[in-house]
């Protein structure tokens, strides 16, 4: 005894690291909780859109002007764009690696005991069994009529002197880990999002007229035109927006659409959907007007284009000289500053020096959406700026989606299927005829569907004269305690109910 104790505690001693990492995997306690971290972070990614859903080209400002310190922090932890982060990605490996080797852990154990499983099945494991039925007086032309009626039913029939075992449907066994192969390809193609230029998945904001390439997927997009529509005279309620886009190899035009909502474009592997738009409106080109303030004489006009506007204007014989332009103003009162928020028009802010032959020349601020702001930042002004038409426009907001492992993924999700199809609908069956001293003994035995299995085992018995039987409960059905050998239990265990 204390010999084998000290062979127990040797090989302890001399189990690997990869005997651990295997045990560890092997477990399905571990298999759990990487599930259920998988689901709560899988949960975490859907507080705030991900990072290539929202609105904005900037998600380090999206998120803080959007949510308010939490957006912040979430951006901050990595959360916005969860699913391609290193640690959900380890994740989902640990996640494959368990299911690769739990199922090597109980498939070759099941697939060897099928595969060696007695066709000279004890008496005694048969009569244990819940659909059992005897006849008296037997011989081996029984076992052959019987034989002949399971082939019809397509059982495929092995033969031994005095036995038979006839089967089908072994193959539904091995549904479930048929499911986990569909999950490894599953995840493999969630994998393939890792090797370069196999996905690609963001979204891009165009200026009308604007041309943009993009690295990842190789071609440029350009916008040709942008539509806009509102129910409501008060541009609530937004009616459609859909985008005019082309699609540039070089300098050559490949194709063009009229992009709608869930009608996306498809080039090169890559699907270009209309998926948002900017709300707010930005400045295109004006009119500005110069006032004489005192009088209110008009001094004429200028045109301005915001996205590149000009050095010098003459309006009859006035200069006026851009000397700072501010796309998007922001004042600072504090700081005492002023500056831009971002380099698109969304509210201009113009600082021109005036000037006339022989007069003095004065600097003055032209801000069309906070004309209150001029004075903050002017004193006596003399003249006067005034937009006196404008032309507006909205960015529209493209989304590339291009994912070479979809298809690999879609193929995932067949073979789950099919396994799931296996387990649910279709039942390993077997039957046992064993001839002992006059008397043959058969005795059936499924994986679900007992009452199928009946009807199917009562016609196979008829052609050799056996009444009808009916299932056994599970407590009836029970091995019979008698003086065997263990040798012969275990022979006979293969069979029974799982």
């Amino acid at each position: 005894m204390k010999l084998v104790q000290a062979e127990t505690k040797k090989q302890k001693k001399q189990k690997s690291l990869f005997d651990y990492v295997w045990d560890f995997f092997a477990s399905v306690k571990v298999a759990i909780i990487i599930i259920v971290a998988l689901a709560l972070t899988a949960i975490l990614g859907t507080i705030y859109p991900q990072e290539n859903a929202i609105p904005s080209p900037n998600p380090q400002y999206y998120y803080m002007d959007t949510y308010g310190k939490m957006g912040d922090l979430y951006y901050r932890l990595g959360l916005s764009d969860m699913y391609n982060s290193w640690w959900f990605l380890t994740l989902v490996l640990m996640l494959a690696i368990s299911l690769i080797i739990c199922s090597i852990e109980r498939v070759v154990p099941l697939y060897k005991s099928l595969k060696n499983q007695p066709i000279a099945r004890k008496v005694i494991a048969i009569r244990s069994d819940r659909l059992y039925a005897v006849k008296e007086a037997a011989g081996e032309a029984d076992i052959d009529t019987l034989a002949a009626a399971l082939k019809k039913k397509r059982y495929k029939v092995s033969r031994e002197a005095g036995a038979l075992l006839a089967e089908k449907g072994r193959l539904p066994r091995f549904g479930a880990y048929i499911i986990h192969i569909g999950l490894l390809i599953i995840i493999a193609g969630v994998f393939v999002r890792l090797i370069p230029g196999a996905y690609f998945s963001d979204m891009v904001w165009l200026k009308q007229g604007e041309r943009q390439y993009i690295e990842e997927v190789g071609f440029s997009l350009q916008n040709n035109g942008f539509d806009l529509e509102f129910y409501d005279s008060d541009q609530t309620r937004v009616k459609k927006y859909e985008t005019d886009v082309a699609v540039y190899v070089g300098d050559e035009e490949k194709v063009k659409k009229h992009l709608i909502v869930n009608e996306p474009l498809k080039f090169n592997h890559t699907l270009i959907y209309q998926n948002s738009y900017d709300p707010n409106p930005m400045f295109k080109r004006g009119a500005v007007e110069l006032f004489e303030k005192a009088s209110g004489k008009s001094l004429g006009t200028f045109e301005i284009n915001f996205d590149d506007p000009q050095q010098e204007y003459k309006v009859g014989e006035y200069t006026l000289t851009m000397i700072n332009y501010y796309p998007d103003i922001k004042v600072d009162p504090e700081k005492g500053g002023v500056f831009t928020n971002s380099r698109d028009a969304y509210n201009p802010g113009l600082q021109l020096k005036i000037a006339k032959p022989g007069g003095e020349a004065q600097t003055q601020w032209m801000m069309p959406l906070a004309p209150f702001v001029e004075e903050m930042l002017g004193k006596d002004y003399q003249y006067k700026l005034q937009l006196v038409q404008v032309e507006l426009f909205n960015m529209t907001g493209l989304r590339l989606q291009k994912d070479l492992g979809i298809p690999v993924v879609y193929s995932g999700c067949a073979v789950v299927l099919w396994g799931l199809v296996l387990c649910f609908y279709f039942q390993h069956r077997r039957i046992w005829a064993r001839l002992e001293d006059g008397v043959l003994h058969i005795g059936a035995n499924t994986s679900k569907n007992w009452l199928g299995m009946n009807k199917e085992f009562n016609k196979a018995t008829a052609g050799i004269g056996i009444e009808p039987v009916v299932v056994k409960s599970k407590s009836k059905a029970k091995p019979i305690q008698t003086a065997t050998s263990q040798s012969d239990a275990n022979q006979g265990k293969e069979g029974t109910e799982q």
